[in-house]
């Protein structure tokens, strides 16, 4: 169950990013705050650095990396282990910096390369 709610969500939040190159916070929110009851529930850690760092690269980079990547990292740190999410996101820039090379585009929307990076590594 919980992979589907995940991987609707990145996948609503894949469509508004490269719509709009922004995600909303609403449903960002909506999924941190029933992955932190999961996790609660369940008896799991949750892993906000990697989202926390993110947040303050994007305050550090005059937002080149968008608040709206880290807010969501933040919010998938409440779902998966720091390791999982760390191989998320290497390979979601990896793939970002292949399509960019590939397009010659200098800016790109992050979530959509999550969003694979996340069904990739065995999601939903």
């Amino acid at each position: 169950m919980s992979a589907w709610w995940v991987g609707l969500h990145l996948r609503l939040l894949s469509g508004d990013d490269r719509r709009s190159r922004e995600v909303p916070l609403l449903p960002i929110v909506e999924l941190a705050l029933v992955g932190f009851c999961r996790a609660a529930v369940m008896g799991t850690w949750v892993s906000p650095l990697p989202g926390a760092l993110l947040l303050c690269a994007g305050y550090l980079s005059d937002e080149q990396i968008g608040y709206g990547d880290g807010w969501l990292t933040l919010a998938l740190g409440m779902w998966f282990p720091t390791e999982r999410l760390l191989l998320m996101l290497a390979l979601g820039s990896l793939l970002c910096v292949g399509a960019g090379l590939g397009t010659g585009e200098r800016e790109l929307p992050f979530v959509p390369f999550l969003t694979a990076a996340y069904f990739m590594t065995g999601g939903g």
